[in-house]
């Protein structure tokens, strides 16, 4: 059972020699390494609620998150030299990698344990910058092969104008029964008791074998969806420790829902098609949130794996913001609401999922 480990540090060449060390070594099979350049990223990590077993951070950075710091979690200060940070345990930030991770090792010793379910959740969100290019296709697709490797998977559909309701008729879901309406009125009236709601609402579908929320009722309900909201949700679906992946279908947009929900998942689907178009879009929206967000945007950014749908299986040339990490046959389904795909494009899938759980299963979860 590995424990979740929190490195925060200004110096991102550090941080990546800190991942690319642990990632090879003994370590790897010990620890869950998620780390911060940024403080507001830290912050909102801490505030999700995440398990976590162990932080270590420079001391400007404890500083600024000490009231949000989890109780009875080991905490470290990366100092340059003893006594700086007198009211924390003191690490030597700059010595050999390996008596650093002794080191952390050492105080992590009495870190809490956590049960196997509650540190095994992955997020995984499908976003878009262009409608209809099959993100909700692939969003499901991901669910139902996620189950088919044996994981309680839970697939979280957050757009606006979602169409989820024609296909979760398949389900013969019965007409006034709770979903996210009534999920954020309980938000705002019984915060605490979100993960106990979630447990007793949430819907099995029975073809892609994942759970589900059923869609709002009134539009008007998702259009006061808040960034707060958005984390509350994931972090109650985390928090039932009935799941090992979360997929996330994100509508297309860059504001702070969009941004919180990224900083939130370990590995973000950004989808794309070959047409020149929607790859143009794409590029705008990146510069816009690169913009926008600065270093909270940065911290997320080798999280995105840019994936071509509909590709032809030819060279192109593409104009994306960096290399694509997968393409996806063009395989035009017959329906949108269609659960299965077809065999070449549920290979792909497959594929494309193996690589999350092998990536989920390294040193390094996310630099965050």
């Amino acid at each position: 059972m590995r424990q979740q480990l929190a490195i925060a540090v200004k110096e991102q060449d550090y941080v990546k020699r800190l991942a690319d060390y642990v990632r090879d070594s003994p370590f790897s099979e010990q620890w869950q390494l998620t780390a911060f350049t940024h403080i507001d990223a830290f912050v909102q990590f801490l505030k999700s609620g995440f398990p976590i077993h162990g932080i270590a951070a420079q001391p400007w950075m404890l500083e600024a998150a000490a009231d949000v710091l989890p109780e009875g979690v080991p905490v470290a200060a990366l100092v340059t030299a003893r006594g700086q940070c007198p009211d924390y345990h003191e690490l030597l930030q700059f010595q050999a990698l390996p008596g650093l991770l002794q080191g952390i090792a050492a105080f992590m010793a009495v870190a809490p344990q956590l049960t196997v379910r509650e540190q095994e959740v992955n997020i995984i969100t499908v976003y878009s910058a262009s409608g209809g290019v099959g993100k909700t296709t692939l969003a499901r697709q991901l669910v139902q092969t996620a189950a088919s490797n044996g994981h309680r998977v839970f697939y979280l559909n957050l757009e606006r104008w979602s169409a989820a309701g024609a296909w979760l008729e398949e389900a013969g879901i019965t007409a006034g029964e709770e979903g996210l309406s009534q999920l954020l009125y309980t938000l705002q009236s019984h915060p605490d008791k979100v993960g106990e709601w979630l447990t007793r609402h949430s819907k099995r579908h029975a073809s892609f074998k994942g759970d589900y929320l059923l869609p709002c009722t009134n539009p008007e309900d998702r259009r006061t969806l808040q960034a707060e909201d958005a984390a509350a949700i994931i972090q109650g679906l985390v928090s039932t420790g009935q799941y090992d992946q979360i997929v996330i279908d994100l509508e297309d947009g860059q504001d702070e829902l969009h941004l919180a929900v990224l900083e939130l998942s370990h590995q973000i689907v950004w989808l794309v098609t070959e047409d020149l178009a929607v790859q143009r879009k794409s590029q705008l929206v990146y510069q816009y949130a690169m913009q926008r967000w600065g270093e909270r945007f940065r911290t997320i950014e080798r999280r995105i794996l840019p994936v071509i749908n509909r590709s032809d299986g030819q060279s192109h040339a593409l104009h994306l913001f960096k290399p694509a990490a997968a393409a996806l046959p063009d395989i035009r389904l017959g329906s949108s609401t269609s659960v299965l795909a077809s065999p070449l494009y549920k290979a792909a899938v497959e594929r494309l999922f193996k690589e999350f759980v092998r990536e989920e299963g390294g040193a390094l979860i996310a630099n965050r």
